[in-house]
């Protein structure tokens, strides 16, 4: 029988809208340019990775766009209630002045929970899951909840993964490099895997001083979802898009909308097909692509295709020999990541349409984002710095 458990101090219910299988969990002093090597990290050893500042955790869903999380705040570890949970993993988490645990997935809005600054031991649970990808729906039912207390220098508790009736587990992907590890014990060396197998010791000051040589944010992206995550991944590519005008921008994002449709397969059917020829033709696109709160039935016919046997297709995680490593390597469904395409085309900034399509049609091209972006280029010269 489970042993009762403690009451929380403070206990908080909120609703995230979550996509591309991952959630973030932000103590408001880590930079968000380090966070594609923590997801790096957390594919490669599923399901969750952290440095202290920021933690990435793996959902076993594609998406879950009301995803119900319970966030727990207790003053020392709670007993253990694991049977009841199907994912489980726990980290470190240093919670800055403000107050605040940010609750984030990739381009889409984080939710703010107060707890107060310090250093915490993290516990984040998840069940109700149906599937590992995507799940059959945008509101498949899995649950959360994530427990904080303060840190006491306990090591954290072995990962616990869904292991899935007739499948088991996913495999991890390849690790290219360490975790840095939290706190003071960081060591004054790290050590790189390279691709063929060989590996080198680097000095953590050499690393940092790299870090710091790193180019500035780009300001006019950081409100754009997914902005500075293509900034870091292609910089030259988003400050050319910047300095285009806005009808070269609005023709970029409708571009990338029609390319990621037609690598989905979707491009000529009956219910898109009216909705790419509105977005040439600068119109409010027919239902279900006139507002975003049509979403849901955007979705609808991919549902019934599933519900009748239609064939699925999956972006791999895992790095294939001979591309190289991009921060779109998710395990969504191509047609289910291009849908928003379609929606962030119409955005009416012209630059924010277009940084925000290329970022959901990266998703949909997955580990073959450098062919899109190479067709972008060629297609629009002004893009080549």
């Amino acid at each position: 029988m489970t042993e009762p458990l403690s009451q929380p101090m403070t206990s908080q219910h909120v609703t995230l809208m979550m996509d591309h299988g991952q959630f973030y969990l932000r103590g408001g002093l880590g930079d968000e340019e380090n966070e594609f090597p923590l997801l790096e990290y957390a594919l490669a050893a599923q399901p969750n990775s952290g440095d202290g500042l920021t933690m990435v955790v793996l959902n076993p869903h594609q998406n879950n766009f009301e995803m119900p999380i319970a966030v727990e705040l207790f003053d020392a570890r709670p007993p253990s209630d694991d049977d009841e949970w199907q994912q489980i993993c726990e980290d470190r988490l240093e919670v800055g002045p403000e107050g605040v645990v940010q609750i984030d997935s990739t381009t889409m809005s984080p939710v703010d929970c107060a707890v107060p600054p310090g250093k915490y031991l993290v516990q984040v649970v998840g069940r109700g899951f149906v599937n590992y990808g995507w799940p059959g729906e945008t509101t498949p039912g899995d649950t959360w909840r994530i427990r904080l207390w303060p840190d006491d220098g306990t090591a954290t508790r072995p990962a616990i993964q869904w292991n899935m009736p007739g499948y088991g587990v996913p495999e991890n992907a390849e690790l290219m490099s360490e975790p840095v590890p939290y706190g003071n014990e960081e060591p004054s060396w790290i050590t790189v895997f390279h691709e063929d197998g060989s590996t080198e010791m680097v000095e953590r000051v050499d690393l940092e001083q790299r870090r710091l040589a790193r180019s500035e944010p780009i300001e006019q992206v950081a409100g754009f979802n997914g902005g500075q995550t293509l900034a870091e991944f292609d910089r030259d590519l988003v400050v050319g898009l910047l300095a285009t005008d806005a009808a070269t921008a609005r023709r970029i994002a409708v571009y990338c909308a029609k390319a990621a449709c037609v690598h989905a397969g979707l491009a000529d059917l009956p219910w898109v097909r009216p909705a790419l020829d509105a977005l040439a033709e600068n119109r409010t696109p027919p239902a279900p692509f006139a507002d975003i709160a049509q979403i849901n039935d955007a979705f609808a016919p991919l549902f019934a295709d599933l519900a009748g046997g239609g064939a699925t297709t999956s972006s791999s995680a895992t790095v294939v020999s001979g591309r190289p490593r991009t921060p779109f390597d998710g395990r969504g469904e191509p047609r289910f990541m291009t849908i928003p395409t379609l929606f962030s085309a119409q955005d009416p900034d012209p630059h924010r349409a277009a940084i925000e399509t290329i970022v959901h049609a990266s998703h949909a091209y997955g580990l073959q984002t450098p062919a899109l972006y190479a067709a972008l280029r060629e297609a629009f010269p002004e893009l080549v710095g």
